[in-house]
């Protein structure tokens, strides 16, 4: 019996392939987001721009917890399709500025940190 395999697409999806940069792009966002999720920092900062490095290290290289919060809540799905999220000579750039706000108090709640009470 002998198999033949079609290299065809079902469905009509032909013409549906990812253009070669934006596969690129999602194939390092998987590899920077993987590393993020493991809490594997260092390895997904060196997937990123020596400026974009620089915007979520603090002076000796490592990352903040709160930056580490902000970058576990982000999604490579929301990154893959922000404006200004691209690769630069293989690295990515652009991601900072998409991180989520962490620091929004939810409507109704007070800053529990705004200090001791006043006194009048």
């Amino acid at each position: 019996m002998v198999m033949v395999a079609c290299s065809g697409t079902r469905n009509g999806e032909e013409g549906a392939r990812l253009d070669p940069d934006k596969e690129k792009l999602i194939d390092v966002l998987t590899l920077f987001v993987e590393s993020v999720q493991g809490d594997r920092f260092d390895k997904a900062m060196d997937y990123l721009t020596l400026e974009e490095k620089t915007k979520m290290t603090n002076a000796s290289g490592q990352v903040e917890p709160p930056v580490q919060k902000q970058l576990k809540a982000v999604r490579l799905s929301t990154l893959a399709n922000k404006p200004g999220v691209h690769l630069e000579k293989g690295k990515l750039t652009g991601i900072y500025a998409w991180l989520p706000n962490m620091n929004r108090i939810p409507p109704g709640e007070t800053n529990r940190d705004s200090g001791p009470p006043l006194i009048q």
